[in-house]
C-alpha cells in the first residue's frame, strides 16, 4: 500500500483486513484473512484482490451446483423431501392410479400401501396373498398397472404373475395365476392402445433372458378363456403358460425371444407406436433388443444394440423418437431405433454407472440416476447438464438399485431406497431469483477463471 506521499507502506494482517473489508464493503473479515495468509510474498495489488474474490466466486458457484435443486420444468421451483417408511422391506414399485388420484406401492414382502396423492398419507394397507409360496417366502420382483382393466399384475419369484383386482381397495382379490413359466419373471410393463382399449400388451421379462408379451384382443371383456374350472384355494383361475404359448386362448397369444440369454433381462418397455417391444440387460452383446412385430402374424424381427459394459435401464421418448440407456460404463446413451451401428449422442458426466433413466415427456429433458446416488437432469438438445442433485440421498445396499417415478402431471419424483420412499415434490416460485438488487450497469469476462464480473 501507499501512504499520502506515494511511497510503499506495509501493513498488518489485521489492518489489511479492515482496510480490504472497508474498502470493497462486500465479503468477510476471514476472507480476507485467508487472502493474506496465502499469498507468500505478502504482497498484494488490486488485480491479485480481484482475482481471489473470482476464484472464490467460482469455487462456491461450482459446490453449488452440486448440491443444487433441479428445475424439472424449465420453471424456478422450490423442492420438497418426504421420507416416510414403506415397510421393513425394499420397495421395487409405485404406481399411480388415475381414477382414484392415489399412489399404490409394492415391496418385496407383498405388503400393498395406498397413499393420498396431496400429502402421501397412508389410506389403506393390505398384504398380497398368494397360497403357492409360504408368507415369509413371498418375493415381489415386480407389478404393472392394467389400468384398462382395473388390475394390477404381480411378479414372483415362485415363477408366477398373478393379477389381483382393485377395484376393492379393501380385499385385492386374485382373478388368474399364470403359472408354469420357465424362469422366474423380473421385469413386467403394460401398454393400452388409447384408441381400442381392447387392445393390449403384457410385457414379461425373466432371468433366463427372456423376453415374452402377451397380446390381449379382447382384454374388457376377458383377458384369458375359461376351458375348465382350474382354481387354486383363493380362488382364482389357474391359466398355464404351455396353453398360451399353443394359441389355445383366442383372446390372448404369446410372442417370445431369447436373445439376451444368458444374461438377466433388466428392463422391459412395448412402444405402442413402433409396434416393437424394447429391452435390455447388462451383458454387452445384447444390452439393448428390440422385436419388431410383424404384421399380421406372430412372428418378429429382432436388432441388438451393443454397448460397452451393457445396460441397466432403458426409455422411450414419444415426440423426440429416441431410446435412452443407461449404462454400466457411465453413459447415458441416445439411440435411434432403426439405427444399430452407433448412438445418436452421449450423456456424459456420470462417475458410477447410470441404474435408470427416464425422460421428460413433455419436455425435451431426460432424468437420470446413478450407482453413486446423483441424480442429473439432462436437456436433450443441447446435450448438457443444467442440474445436479447429490449428497442428499440415503444410504443404500451395496446391491440395491433404487426405483424411480415420475409423475409429471403432479410434478412428482419418487425414488426408493431399502425401506425408505423419497418424494422429490417441485412447486412453482411465483418470485424467479436475482443476482442483483439494483439495475446491472457493467459487465466484464475475466479469461483466466472464465468467470463473469457484474
Amino acid at each position: 500500500m501507499q501512504d499520502s506521499l506515494g511511497a510503499p507502506h506495509s501493513l498488518s494482517r489485521t489492518q489489511f483486513i479492515d482496510l480490504a473489508w472497508s474498502s470493497v464493503g462486500h465479503g468477510s473479515k476471514e476472507e480476507y484473512g485467508l487472502l493474506f495468509d496465502s499469498v507468500v510474498l505478502k504482497r498484494i495489488d488490486w488485480g491479485g484482490l480481484c482475482s481471489f474474490l473470482l476464484l472464490e466466486l467460482s469455487d462456491k458457484v461450482k459446490n453449488s451446483r452440486t448440491v443444487s435443486t433441479p428445475v424439472f420444468f424449465l420453471y424456478v421451483f422450490s423442492l420438497h423431501f418426504f421420507f416416510f417408511p414403506v415397510n421393513n422391506l425394499w420397495s421395487p414399485q409405485v404406481l399411480y392410479l388415475q381414477s382414484s388420484g392415489q399412489y399404490l406401492t409394492v415391496s418385496k414382502g407383498g405388503n400393498v400401501g395406498l397413499r393420498d396423492a396431496e400429502d402421501m398419507s397412508l389410506l389403506h394397507a393390505h398384504r398380497l396373498q398368494n397360497s403357492t409360496v409360504a408368507p415369509k417366502d413371498l418375493w415381489v420382483t415386480d407389478v404393472a398397472l392394467l389400468q384398462n382393466v382395473e388390475k394390477i399384475a404381480v411378479a414372483f419369484t415362485s415363477k408366477e404373475v398373478c393379477f389381483y383386482d382393485i377395484m376393492c381397495e379393501t380385499t385385492f382379490s386374485c382373478k388368474y395365476k399364470l403359472r408354469g413359466l420357465q424362469f422366474v419373471p423380473w421385469c413386467l410393463d403394460y401398454w393400452v392402445d388409447p384408441s381400442h382399449p381392447d387392445q393390449a400388451v403384457l410385457t414379461i421379462g425373466d432371468i433366463g433372458g427372456q423376453v415374452s408379451a402377451l397380446y390381449f384382443t379382447s382384454a374388457q371383456i376377458s383377458l384369458f378363456e375359461r376351458f375348465s374350472l382350474r382354481m387354486d384355494s383363493e380362488s382364482a383361475e389357474i391359466i398355464l403358460w404351455d396353453e398360451l404359448a399353443k394359441g389355445k386362448h383366442r383372446s390372448c397369444y404369446t410372442v417370445t425371444h431369447r436373445a439376451h440369454a444368458p444374461s438377466w433381462v433388466r428392463k422391459v418397455r412395448y412402444l405402442g407406436s413402433l409396434e416393437a417391444f424394447v429391452s435390455c440387460s447388462t451383458r454387452p452383446q445384447s444390452s439393448m433388443v428390440i422385436g419388431w412385430r410383424e404384421k399380421e402374424s406372430t412372428s418378429q424381427r429382432i436388432t441388438s444394440y451393443s454397448t460397452e459394459g451393457g445396460v441397466w435401464d432403458v426409455d422411450y421418448h414419444l415426440g423426440l423418437g429416441l431410446l435412452a440407456t443407461a449404462g454400466v460404463d457411465l453413459q447415458v446413451l441416445l439411440w435411434n431405433p432403426y439405427v444399430t451401428s452407433e448412438p445418436v449422442r452421449a450423456l456424459r458426466g456420470h462417475t458410477s454407472p447410470v441404474i435408470t433413466v427416464c425422460f421428460l415427456q413433455t419436455k425435451q429433458q431426460l432424468l437420470s440416476f446413478s450407482k453413486d446416488k446423483v441424480l442429473c437432469l439432462w436437456d436433450v438438445s443441447s446435450q448438457l447438464c443444467p442440474h445436479r442433485l447429490a449428497g442428499v440421498f440415503p444410504k443404500i445396499q451395496e446391491d440395491t438399485h433404487p426405483f424411480l417415478f415420475l409423475n409429471e402431471e403432479r410434478q412428482h419424483l419418487m425414488l426408493s431406497f431399502n425401506s425408505l420412499l423419497l418424494l422429490l415434490e417441485s412447486r412453482k416460485v411465483e418470485k424467479t431469483t436475482s443476482s442483483h438488487e439494483h439495475p446491472v450497469t457493467c459487465v466484464l469476462y475475466n479469461t483466466r477463471f472464465g468467470q463473469v464480473c457484474m
